[in-house]
């Protein structure tokens, strides 16, 4: 599907579909934005007798003549308008022209506060999302006419017309990143095991030209990475660690590196210490954190950021077995430092911790990992925000503005350093996990005990990663959660 850019004006709707948005109480839009004065007769009566309030994501379509339709989508009042809900506004709009079962649209940009050029880029990367089913193994497809063509028209500044193939180009990369972190999140464990993972990380790496390499287990065994060694035991299929290399522009090979972690549990049946059956088929998504990571990497390759950039990934499947690690193991770790096993189910942070200490390696500038890492954290903040601890204020604020602009929050939660003696151990250096009292927090902290003083953020997408309730950006299931604010944190450094 392609996303076209024009800055002429239309004269009243045309073939087969155009696509406006309203804000609520505006008053007479005919008069105060020219490029709607052709839809005055068609639209007031709508508008007078209050059938289309135009409140946020309110849909009114008209058929104006033979073959041709008038779509109006409501964004609500623009002082209530956020970025989240401008995109999904874009996405209501998809799914809109979708159900006509045309091949081509056409999109007013709307005048909002906001910039023109971030409402472009919010709008796009929502109609993008929008258009997209979600990944399927159903042998029968469903049935739908394929929307080739969008044409977003604006008389916007001539600044921003003339980069607006820009704009619609890092949209376009977001959105392809995006709705590749949900297809590989929604594969089924038995097909994405770690070794199907990590030969994904090798096909992108060739596609995108990334360095890729792959510690198997003799590798893993060699470089003394026991968590993932002791999560992986219990299965059949063995343990993956993936590194990717992404060298930015030219002359940058000697820059410090930004590194970017994702958890890699591609089943997490709980291991000895079993989860409930009751919604384990979603155990499977365990994995979110790392399809996160390479999806970013992706579209860093695809935008040609001007970062040098690491991607580490460890991955592994938690199942129970005669080989499984077990609560009250001693695991030495890729740091040295020996830990002491609480609960087999608190597995991703070894993952993690192995990840962390790796990156050390790379002497880096940054480090952001992301994971499914506590149901505390879920609890604590639901579905619609993840948490995010980093003592780094510079690092926290421009992730958690970075979050803001495409519409994914990120909330603070502490790293309240008088929790630390809650991983106190009488036989190792420290335990892994504790109560469930401030779980999400105790994680976090263990994870602090392996970057030293290098700047880092911990993002837990445990309640993000997934949608419970579809929206008009995402069907039920996967999110991509945090591979928008990833894209856009490295698109704003400099």
């Amino acid at each position: 599907m392609q996303i076209k850019f024009k800055s002429e004006p239309i004269n009243g709707p045309v073939k087969p579909a155009t696509v406006i948005f309203l804000t609520q109480g505006e008053e007479d839009p005919f008069d105060n934005r020219k490029e709607l004065a052709s839809f005055r007769i068609l639209l007031n009566p709508h508008l007078t007798s209050g059938v289309f309030k135009a409140c946020h994501l309110d849909v009114l379509t008209l058929f104006f003549a033979p073959d041709t339709w008038l779509v109006v989508v409501g964004l609500g009042k623009e002082e209530a308008l956020t970025e989240a809900k401008l995109m999904e506004a874009g996405a209501k709009a998809a799914k809109e022209i979708l159900s006509l079962k045309i091949k081509e649209a056409f999109v007013l940009l709307p005048k909002l506060q906001y910039y023109p050029s971030k409402v472009l880029e919010l709008l796009t990367t929502g109609l993008l999302l929008g258009i997209s089913p979600r990944f399927s193994y159903k042998s029968t497809p469903a049935d739908h006419v394929a929307l080739r063509t969008i044409t977003i028209q604006s008389l916007s500044s001539q600044n921003v017309i003339d980069r607006a193939k820009s704009y619609i180009n890092r949209a376009e990369a977001m959105a392809e990143a995006q709705l590749n972190a949900r297809r590989l999140t929604d594969q089924p464990a038995d097909r994405l095991t770690p070794e199907a993972f990590a030969q994904e990380a090798v096909a992108l790496g060739l596609q995108k030209k990334l360095k890729v390499t792959v510690w198997d287990p003799e590798k893993l065994e060699i470089e003394k990475a026991g968590g993932v060694l002791a999560v992986g035991k219990g299965s059949v299929n063995s343990p993956r660690l993936v590194i990717m290399e992404y060298q930015g522009a030219a002359g940058l090979g000697a820059q410090a590196p930004k590194v970017l972690i994702g958890k890699g549990v591609t089943f997490d049946s709980g291991g000895l210490c079993l989860k409930p059956g009751e919604n384990m088929a979603l155990m499977k998504t365990d994995m979110a954190g790392a399809a996160v990571v390479l999806s970013v990497m992706s579209a860093a390759a695809t935008l040609k950021l001007a970062h040098r950039l690491v991607a580490i990934i460890p991955l592994a499947e938690n199942m129970p077995s005669g080989s499984a690690y077990r609560p009250g193991d001693i695991v030495k770790m890729l740091s040295g430092s020996n830990v002491e096993i609480v609960n087999t189910d608190a597995e991703g942070r070894l993952l993690l911790a192995d990840a962390l200490a790796l990156a050390l390696r790379y002497h880096p500038k940054l480090i952001v990992d992301v994971a499914t890492l506590t149901g505390a954290c879920q609890v604590a903040l639901g579905d619609q925000v993840a948490g995010l601890f980093c003592d780094d204020v510079d690092l926290r604020t421009k992730l958690i503005e970075a979050g803001q602009s495409v519409g994914e929050a990120l909330w603070q939660l502490p790293l309240f350093d008088a929790y630390d003696e809650n991983l106190k151990s009488e036989i190792a250096d420290f335990s892994h996990a504790a109560s469930r009292a401030g779980g999400a927090i105790n994680a976090a902290l263990f994870l602090r005990r392996f970057v030293k003083n290098v700047p880092w953020a911990h993002i837990d997408i445990a309640g993000t990663s997934r949608c419970a309730r579809k929206r008009p950006s995402c069907p039920e299931g996967p999110t991509g959660f945090a591979v928008r604010t990833l894209i856009k944190y490295l698109t704003n450094l400099t």
